[in-house]
């Protein structure tokens, strides 16, 4: 009968390895790894499944492996089971397929900064084109409404927007100017 232990041992290695790898590490990718969840706050993880399963499983096999690696006489005696070998070749299988923890908070987050993204460009253009009101007058981006109305629509809106701004300038500089003449005395 093969001994638990070793097949542990090497199954082990392999994740370690592979987690080297997706940190650029020569030694203790796992380390890393728990390193990495555990410094989030747990309020990044709270609709990650399994996080605290999963890294509490990390930190006891991590423990075992490290027990198997330095004590004298470690691998005569079962300290593993099957049950460990099974849940660290899971784990492996789970960072190649992109379905371990790291890797969903990081889905996560990419898709949640993409939906801030998308709400701040609307945001931008709902107030650099005010020509997109809706029925409901909300400011929405319209491309194909804006290059339905013709250069004299176009024209026009530019002079009136232009007239604005002449004319608060116009207000600003009157403004100053009565404040400087009332106002010194």
């Amino acid at each position: 009968m093969d001994n638990l232990n070793f097949i542990f041992f090497e199954e082990f290695k392999h994740l370690d390895k592979l987690c080297g790898e997706l940190y650029d590490v020569e030694r203790d990718g796992i380390t890393s790894y728990i390193n990495d969840m555990e410094s989030v706050v747990p309020y990044n993880y709270r609709n990650i499944a399994n996080w605290k399963e999963d890294l509490e499983q990390l930190i006891r096999l991590r423990h075992i492996r490290n027990n198997l690696a330095h004590a004298p006489g470690a691998f005569d005696e079962e300290t593993c089971t099957q049950k460990d070998i099974n849940w660290v070749q899971d784990f492996y299988e789970r960072i190649l397929h992109q379905l371990d923890p790291i890797a969903m908070l990081y889905q996560k987050n990419k898709e949640q900064g993409q939906v801030l993204e998308n709400q701040k460009i609307n945001e931008k253009n709902q107030l650099l084109n005010p020509l997109n009101n809706n029925i409901n007058g909300i400011l929405q981006l319209d491309d194909k409404l804006y290059d339905d109305i013709d250069e004299k629509n176009k024209i026009v809106l530019w002079k009136k927007c232009l007239t604005i701004v002449i004319a608060a300038i116009v207000g600003i500089t009157l403004g100053l100017l009565i404040w400087l003449i009332f106002g010194s005395y």
